[in-house]
């Protein structure tokens, strides 16, 4: 079942790093059954790290009407693939982002506890508590990264545009490298190959010609994970 946060509405603040779309005159097809075929050909691919979900998203404001999209996520990036009716036509489309994480509050609440309680021992014990409020403390800041990575909370952006300690972060932790771009890359070119395999399959199946060339290119802003 679809959680009511899954039904928000689709907004442009969401970092957009490539998007694709094309619209079929005078068809008609079913959007679910579009989606299990799209999920089934992206499976065979055999892509690591994958996980796949339907979301709702409003067509307009709150109180518009809800569209039904189908996810699939590597990491942090995500494709959110839409199939609907448009007049007599159909189209098809897809978004790749970094969508938001919902919020973690027991995670932040372990970040400040764990740092409550080293403040105390050091407090209460002095010299001899700096062993156990060391640890405190690690243990403090492995949730914060951890917390940062999976987006529960503070956003990577800030971390990494904060002075000196973004370089730290981004050294340590999350380095850019030529493998993380490939697999970037390649992850984004797998799920459109599938997602066109689909359609042309589609209609093929209904006496109808493949998409030309021309309308089976994405446009790429930005790729980063």
């Amino acid at each position: 079942m679809l959680s009511f946060l899954s039904g928000r509405t689709r907004s442009f603040a969401t970092p957009v790093f490539a998007h694709w779309h094309t619209l079929v005159e005078n068809f008609q097809t079913s959007p679910l059954e579009f989606y299990e075929a799209v999920e089934a050909a992206v499976r065979k691919r055999e892509i690591p790290e994958l996980r796949f979900s339907r979301v709702e998203y409003h067509e307009s404001g709150v109180l518009s009407a809800l569209r039904i999209y189908q996810r699939i996520e590597r990491k942090k990036l995500a494709f959110d693939v839409c199939a609907a009716p448009f007049g007599t036509g159909f189209f098809f489309s897809w978004w790749l982002s970094e969508p938001k994480k919902s919020y973690k509050a027991l995670g932040c609440f372990a970040f400040l506890l764990l740092l409550a309680f080293a403040n105390i021992v050091l407090e209460k014990y002095g010299v001899t508590g700096c062993f156990f409020a060391l640890l405190l403390g690690l243990a403090a800041m492995a949730i914060l990264v951890m917390g940062v990575r999976e987006g529960w909370f503070l956003s990577e952006d800030i971390i990494r545009d904060t002075p000196y300690i973004g370089a730290i972060y981004e050294y340590f932790f999350d380095p850019e490298t030529f493998y993380k771009e490939d697999t970037r890359t390649m992850y984004r070119e797998m799920v459109h190959a599938a997602v066109l395999e689909v359609i042309d399959g589609t209609l093929e199946a209904k006496g109808l010609r493949a998409l030309a060339p021309e309308y089976r290119k994405p446009e790429i802003r930005r790729l980063a994970e």
